[in-house]
């Protein structure tokens, strides 16, 4: 039985691309941490896919994403003797949750007197005009 999970975190560090050592294959694995009952759960994301290991790669340090996929538990012991789980998802599909910025487009500078008259601004009316053309016969 396999479960799946959708989560959303931010990446607590930048995703790495890896080399499977049997297949030759690369996948990107990166650490997502969770907010969860006034705690942070960390999470491992693997990725196989191209859609999501490219976004993935796209993200940096802090970004926000949401990740679906099939959900791997495991109980380890910490170095200290503790039990921990280990959550891992191998993510199918990955989404940020942020837009990354876009470039700005340059501000004009405002025309002066010297350039000529100025064009109408976007929010100032056209300057009126009292010629009003008449299509039909002259009366």
């Amino acid at each position: 039985m396999t479960a799946l999970a959708l989560i959303s975190g931010a990446l607590f560090k930048e995703a790495e691309t890896k080399i499977a050592r049997a297949s030759g294959k690369p996948f990107v694995v990166a650490k997502l941490k969770v907010a969860a009952d006034n705690a942070l759960d960390f999470w491992r994301i693997v990725a196989f896919s191209e859609t999501a290991q490219a976004e993935l790669l796209r993200l940096g340090e802090g970004d926000k994403l949401s990740a679906q996929g099939s959900l791997k538990l495991e109980i380890y012991s910490s170095k200290d003797g503790e039990q921990k789980l280990s959550r891992t998802l191998i993510a199918d599909h990955v989404l940020a949750l942020r837009p990354p910025p876009r470039a700005r487009k340059p501000k004009v500078a405002p025309a002066t007197a010297a350039d000529g008259p100025a064009a109408p601004g976007p929010r100032e009316p056209a300057p009126f005009d009292d010629a009003i053309p008449w299509g039909g016969p002259e009366q």
